[in-house]
């Protein structure tokens, strides 16, 4: 059986997959969805025990700014932040937050959600995300990326999407409360 998140939506608790985020998103960046899916069972777990989060009062900031579409796709489908003014491209005093660099150096491995006045801060752990995909996605950046390499980083990104879902959230992430 397939692990779902929960979120009620005026009232009507909404059962959403990882099959129903990569509909919404496409495989292209399989291990943003992924990784998404993984911080919002966290998140929701810490700032609901026991409960069903209201997306009404989910709010969601990312260290990776523009550089996680298939984060940013997962949480919109689940949460509805971006289109409710709930998320945020950047997060205050980056510098001081775990999570390793983002390939381009624009950014952090570090994501806020906040649930009314509640927020959690969610780091990866270090080495949780592979060498190989950094080195490729640093040549995606600047531009020197061959054919090959292409076709290889989507393979790191598919085998990165299985990992995360094998894993417990809990064995993923930094929690800062």
């Amino acid at each position: 059986m397939e692990e779902v998140l929960r979120v009620s939506d005026r009232g009507v608790v909404l059962e959403i997959g990882f099959r129903d985020l990569v509909k919404y998103h496409g495989r292209f960046y399989i291990g943003g969805v992924a990784l998404a899916f993984k911080l919002m069972q966290l998140a929701f777990q810490e700032l609901v025990p026991g409960g069903v989060p209201d997306r009404e009062l989910i709010g969601f900031a990312t260290g990776l700014g523009l550089n996680g579409p298939g984060v940013i796709d997962a949480v919109e489908m689940a949460t509805r932040a971006k289109t409710r003014g709930r998320l945020a491209m950047t997060i205050a005093a980056l510098d001081e937050k775990p999570g390793p660099e983002a390939p381009d150096g624009a950014g952090r491995y570090y994501f806020e959600f906040t649930y009314g006045p509640k927020t959690i801060g969610l780091g990866v752990k270090p080495k949780l995300i592979p060498e190989e995909f950094m080195a490729l996605s640093r040549k995606v950046h600047a531009q020197t990326i061959s054919e090959a390499e292409k076709a290889r980083l989507q393979e790191v990104k598919e085998e990165l999407a299985a990992a995360l879902l094998a894993a417990a959230p809990e064995e993923l992430f930094i929690v800062h409360k």
